[in-house]
């Protein structure tokens, strides 16, 4: 693959073959040694419970508010 320039923006193009759809967005990384990685964006569920007036509740799989060593600070 080889970028081209269009407008004030670099453009990858994606061949076929790795089966993406059209119209997905994706949220591009960069990592060691230069390396891109596109993850494909999720909906954010606090946006969406914000619209709704709505609450997230992270319900009793977090009633223990003790550490476990390996937070990060």
């Amino acid at each position: 693959m080889k970028t081209r320039r269009q407008g004030n923006a670099l453009v990858l193009t994606v061949p076929s073959k790795f089966g993406i759809e059209e119209n997905v967005e994706y949220v591009a990384v960069k990592g060691r040694n230069e390396a891109i990685v596109f993850i494909k964006k999720k909906d954010n569920i606090f946006e969406e419970a914000f619209e709704r007036g709505g609450k997230i509740d992270a319900g009793s799989e977090f009633s223990d508010d003790s550490t476990v060593g390996k937070e990060m600070i």
